[in-house]
């Protein structure tokens, strides 16, 4: 073989390593880009985090978990329609994500939809029955507030 033909074999297998390695890499990012978004909310920086944990869910569009994150993150920003549409992707990338489906009903409760905030926590309760408790809690609280005319 020649030199040229040895620069070939190295550059596919270069390529094969690269186009192996790219999902890796991917969730890899993903998940740093939570963990560094995660970092900024706990500071309060809740604006850089939306914009780590956007990056986060475009690196990796499969990941219910960037999603949820997100959804949480617009959820504290008070924009609530936002918040619910990243839960819902979530929950379309990963039905059992009962923490989505908790942040999908409190974006309801703001949003004055206390009907689908108590089917949300109702699904919720059903994914994760350990729970029960809390969540009643809420849905109690929830019926209260419609029985004293509160609710919408």
């Amino acid at each position: 073989m020649n030199a040229r033909n040895d620069r070939l074999i190295q550059t596919i297998l270069l390529v094969n390593l690269w186009l192996c390695g790219w999902a890796w890499v991917q969730a890899g990012d993903a998940d740093a880009l939570i963990a560094a978004g995660e970092s900024k909310l706990k500071i309060g920086e809740i604006d850089a985090a939306i914009v780590d944990l956007r990056q986060a869910v475009a690196v990796d569009p499969a990941s219910s978990r960037a999603q949820t994150r997100l959804g949480g993150a617009l959820l504290l920003k008070q924009q609530n329609a936002a918040a619910i549409d990243a839960f819902r992707a979530a929950i379309t990338l990963s039905a059992n994500n009962a923490d989505a489906f908790i942040g999908m009903a409190i974006a309801y409760l703001h949003s004055g939809d206390d009907a689908l905030a108590r089917a949300a926590l109702e699904e919720a309760k059903r994914i994760d029955p350990t729970r029960a408790a809390k969540i009643d809690e809420l849905i109690a609280s929830i019926d209260q507030r419609a029985m004293s005319g509160g609710g919408h």
